[in-house]
């Protein structure tokens, strides 16, 4: 596998996204926005006074190549949300991840639950496309960004009505998000260009967010000793994906996570408080 990974992928993900535009210009995507009809939305489920679990609908990974599923997509989800995974992540990158927004649409006509495009996402138009197709969430990577840009996405999704997770390699992308006024913070424990996984990296770096941010640890996490690991160090949230995806029993996998997590949380903050 080559070593810059990343670098193929946003060169495809450009010319998808200039096909897009010319298929359906941004103002032509406001006014399709306009015409969604006005229902109830979940509301985001992620907070600083308990732990959750992010379970993620991951179709391929260009380390791993395709992912086997034990489920249809309906019943992934409905596993997931049986389980009690706070938000469901949907892999929208179509060349690498097999993903499509037509899962994103599909899953948002499963589950009532919040739901999150992961994707490879820089502008205004794939944030009116992300609410567009049922999103109540987007992934944005401090990677491909620099702090103007960020602060402008993190306004228009206000606007929007979508939540953020930022992902975060090192502390300066920490800094940066922080400067940029996010209060969700992903850390990635995977790195973006080898795709080597460190779980370390999430404890490394989450002791320089602040308390009233969300702290979220995505990538590699396999087993409940992971999770009790990273919410012992105060983390608020897992994303999983391929270790749900392997389970035979999606469902029972994530309560477990969530307990454990739960239970690690609870313990960290009794002994922050004593």
């Amino acid at each position: 596998m080559e070593t810059h990974i990343l670098d193929s992928i946003i060169i495809k993900r450009k010319c998808k996204l200039e096909l897009a535009q010319d298929h359906c210009p941004l103002d032509q995507l406001y006014r399709k926005l306009e015409l969604l009809p006005n229902i109830p939305r979940p509301g985001w489920s992620l907070s600083t006074e308990d732990f959750d679990v992010i379970a993620e609908v991951k179709r391929a990974s260009p380390s791993l190549g395709p992912i086997p599923w034990n489920l249809s997509l309906t019943d992934l989800v409905q596993a997931y949300q049986d389980g009690g995974a706070g938000v469901v992540s949907v892999l929208t990158e179509e060349d690498f991840f097999c993903g499509s927004l037509g899962d994103l649409k599909q899953v948002r006509a499963i589950t009532n639950l919040p739901i999150l495009r992961k994707d490879f996402l820089w502008s205004e138009y794939q944030l009116v496309e992300s609410r567009l197709h049922g999103a109540d969430a987007v992934l944005l990577i401090m990677s491909l960004l620099d702090t103007e840009l960020l602060k402008k996405l993190l306004s228009l999704a206000k606007e929007l009505g979508l939540e953020t997770l930022v992902e975060c390699r090192d502390r300066a992308e920490v800094d940066s998000a922080l400067t940029s006024g996010a209060k969700t913070i992903g850390i990635n424990n995977r790195d973006l260009r080898t795709f080597k996984v460190r779980l370390e990296k999430t404890l490394e770096l989450c002791h320089w967010i602040p308390k009233e941010c969300i702290v979220v640890s995505e990538s590699g996490i396999k087993t409940s000793d992971d999770v009790e690991c990273l919410a012992s160090a105060g983390v608020n949230a897992v994303l999983v994906g391929e270790s749900c995806l392997r389970s035979h029993d999606p469902s029972a996998h994530i309560a477990r996570f969530k307990d454990e997590g739960q239970r690690s949380f609870n313990r960290r903050r009794s002994h922050d408080a004593s």
